[in-house]
């Protein structure tokens, strides 16, 4: 694989990875192919995973990975090529506009031509940098972070397995479009997270913890491991006492984690827009209905910083905004 950068592997700087002058040139290409739109977006992953298990090293694995995805419209339909072989995107483009008419001869009657709304055209980099960048922690560090949470976790003999994992990524995304659109955006995300599982004499019982989100090192340096591996320990051994919940409709207390998962997905699915468009969502044709209590408002908002939701610029290269899903029900 052949890519070009513009600078050095300099964690501090930016790193560009499509060749402009090359790229560009194809997505030219494309028009006069007959497309009436053209776009390629470029993704660069480096990521960390480790896992332990009773304090034991399990696996601990580093990841980098590249791969850009061309994306024509011709005829009122989509043609679309990934590859990770970036060098040879520009040997794509008459394929995939092909492909785009061929779609297109494919319409059902009746499905109207896919058009593009109107969107401000940008040039620019936005970097969201961490206080600590994450790709530089070592492996030993991660280790001892993750020990400090089997330690407090593991203190009590009916505490019968640990497991705890680390994770983390620094995403690159680089947009160029037949329409001027330029713009290179990256962030991180670090993540701890762990499952605690116990036992006195009948069936065993689990608690999951975990703590991360959109940034650096200093994420996990902020969190009291310690504390998050006693809080699961002392969480899993009162599951042992704990009741099974009576059926019917009863008062809910709601754990904010949990309902978190819950709005994720039976909510938050849903909403995608693919799923939507594909009518394969329970939500489709509901906008402006009523589908819950007057007291649930959901908003999405990727701007709040820390959140593993978080991200500067959407993959259409439009900057985030706050989105409300549901408003009093």
């Amino acid at each position: 694989m052949v890519i070009q950068s513009q600078h050095a592997p300099d964690h501090s700087r930016s790193t560009k990875y499509l060749d402009r002058t090359r790229m560009n040139n194809a997505l030219e290409q494309a028009m006069d192919f007959g497309a009436t739109y053209a776009e390629i977006r470029l993704m660069a992953e480096t990521t960390s995973s480790v896992r332990l298990k009773d304090g034991q090293l399990e696996h601990a694995i580093p990841g980098q990975e590249i791969g850009a995805t061309l994306r024509i419209l011709a005829d009122g339909a989509w043609g679309v090529h990934s590859t990770t072989d970036i060098s040879n995107i520009p040997n794509e483009i008459e394929s995939t506009v092909k492909l785009a008419r061929a779609v297109a001869a494919r319409r059902p009657s009746g499905s109207k031509p896919i058009q593009l709304a109107e969107i401000p055209v940008l040039q620019d980099e936005i970097h969201w940098r961490p206080k600590k960048d994450v790709r530089n922690t070592d492996l030993q560090t991660k280790l001892d972070m993750l020990q400090s949470i089997h330690s407090s976790a593991n203190d009590d003999d009916r505490i019968i397995s640990v497991a705890c994992g680390w994770s983390d990524e620094h995403l690159h995304t680089e947009l160029l479009t037949t329409e001027g659109m330029d713009r290179t955006w990256s962030f991180q995300r670090s993540m701890v997270n762990g499952m605690v599982t116990a036992r006195d004499g009948g069936d065993p019982v689990s608690y999951r913890m975990r703590h991360g989100g959109e940034g650096g090192l200093e994420l996990i340096e902020a969190c009291d491991l310690g504390g998050l591996g006693e809080h699961a320990r002392i969480s899993a051994l009162r599951l042992l006492k704990a009741e099974r919940a009576p059926s019917g409709k009863l008062p809910l207390i709601a754990d904010r984690d949990l309902t978190g998962v819950y709005i994720h997905e039976a909510l938050g699915h849903p909403c995608e827009a693919d799923l939507v468009a594909a009518g394969d969502s329970c939500l489709d044709g509901k906008l402006g209905q009523k589908i819950g209590n007057d007291i649930v408002t959901v908003v999405d908002d990727p701007n709040m910083r820390g959140g593993y939701g978080a991200y500067p610029i959407d993959d259409e290269g439009l900057d985030v905004r706050e989105k409300t899903l549901i408003k009093n029900g």
